[in-house]
């Protein structure tokens, strides 16, 4: 390890361990110091990560001793308030109510529900999608929150073992050292790893399958894309924009992606989804009509105000524009994964921090860094939690939007100007 490397990744380390001081955001200031040390963590894994690129030895050993102690400080953290309405679902689900048509308030005196005054939105029926639902009342209630952190935390180091198989450890350690996976999963608890370790699972079995020349071979990694697709949608529905991909990328086998479909219409019918108003595109409660989106504020402050902050029919334009990027890049479906996706996040109209995680096993497979670099930014999403640096609770100013596009819209800047040189000379 040399001494750059050893130095940025000490950093990155001590900076990450020291979340665990701020992690209590009831108090003002505490989600303003977490975020200010967690960009500084970011900015030191940026670093840590590039001067692994160029090359070190004992790759692999290095990249698995950072990815694990990462991981591991990041356990004791407090856990996400989503992470007691997954168990409120649960307890819901046991005691044979539908989340899908009654809230935790209504159930509380029936059902045997944790303390409902850390639920959030216990007002209302579930968001949810069926899969993570089904997960929900699997996963026991007594110490729920550290079951979730390690169920979620093992489905994330399964996606570094799935991308080792598909990049190198150097590249690898862009996803396996992101502080936002090891904060979002270890740290907070969220199931989107679930997510990710599906889509790594997807990308796997796609690239095999182009790989092999055994007929027998290609029809078994072309169902298990699908499998992987199939779960991946049922926990998180906009997954539906990798199906496209998908079929350019299995051709005449891509037959078996009714899997892709049948599995969360499974899910569903196994939780009690009673029609397809209870699918959620993106998986947000109501009254969350909009949150930190990377676009449509644009519009919105320009030409067409949206006074009430509602969703209008964003899903439906989401998902004709992906659907035209995939058919743009048919004849380069790796393309087409990160575009379809990429597009989805950039359009969504409601951005949770933990969201921009979807996309990073397939950025870095590309090898798109520019979406580790947001990752990093993103972190001012946490403010938030301050609500009163926001005229508006819960509306991002125009500053707080300036912390996270701008940097990555400067680094974006320089690679292209870097490349463009790089031409010139050669």
């Amino acid at each position: 390890m040399n001494v750059r490397l050893g130095i940025a990744l000490g950093a990155q380390l001590a900076l990450f361990g020291s979340l665990n001081f701020f992690d209590d955001w009831t108090l003002e200031l505490m989600p303003i110091k977490f975020v200010v040390a967690a960009i500084l963590c970011g900015l030191a894994y940026l670093l840590a990560a590039t001067e692994f690129a160029k090359g070190a030895r004992k790759g692999l050993s290095i990249l698995w001793l950072g990815a694990i102690a990462l991981r591991f400080i990041a356990l004791p953290l407090t856990p996400a308030s989503d992470v007691w309405r997954y168990q409120a679902d649960g307890a819901l689900q046991r005691a044979g109510l539908n989340p899908y048509r009654t809230s935790p308030a209504e159930a509380e005196a029936v059902a045997n529900l944790p303390d409902t005054a850390q639920v959030p939105r216990t007002t209302e029926a579930t968001a949810y999608s069926p899969g993570a639902e089904f997960l929900f009342r699997a996963i026991p209630q007594t110490h729920f929150a550290f079951l979730c952190k390690l169920l979620f935390g093992m489905a994330d180091l399964l996606t570094v073992v799935l991308l080792l198989r598909l990049v190198d450890a150097r590249t690898a350690a862009w996803f396996a050292w992101n502080p936002l996976v090891a904060y979002s999963f270890f740290g907070a608890g969220h199931f989107d790893s679930v997510v990710l370790l599906c889509i790594a699972a997807l990308l796997t079995c796609v690239t095999r399958r182009n790989q092999t020349t055994n007929i027998r071979g290609r029809w078994g990694y072309a169902l298990g894309a699908a499998v992987a697709l199939g779960i991946a949608i049922s926990f998180r529905p906009v997954m539906l924009v990798l199906l496209l991909p998908t079929v350019f990328a299995l051709g005449f086998q891509a037959i078996g992606l009714a899997l892709a479909i049948a599995i969360p219409a499974a899910a569903g019918a196994a939780v009690g989804v009673r029609s397809i108003s209870d699918w959620n595109f993106f998986g947000d409660f109501p009254q969350i009509s909009r949150l930190n989106d990377l676009f449509w504020w644009i519009i919105e402050d320009t030409t067409w105000p949206n006074w009430h902050q509602q969703h209008y029919r964003y899903d439906v334009v989401i998902a004709v524009v992906c659907g035209i990027a995939s058919l743009f890049f048919m004849r380069n479906w790796q393309r087409g994964f990160l575009w379809s996706l990429g597009l989805a996040i950039f359009l969504a109209p409601v951005l949770h921090a933990w969201y921009l995680t979807w996309i990073l096993p397939i950025a870095t497979w590309r090898r798109a860094f520019g979406w580790h670099f947001l990752s990093v930014t993103i972190f001012a999403y946490y403010l938030f939690f301050s609500e009163r640096l926001f005229a508006l609770p819960w509306r991002a100013e125009p500053w707080m939007r300036g912390m996270i596009i701008l940097p990555v819209l400067f680094a974006a800047a320089m690679l292209i100007r870097q490349r463009y040189f790089q031409r010139e000379t050669t």
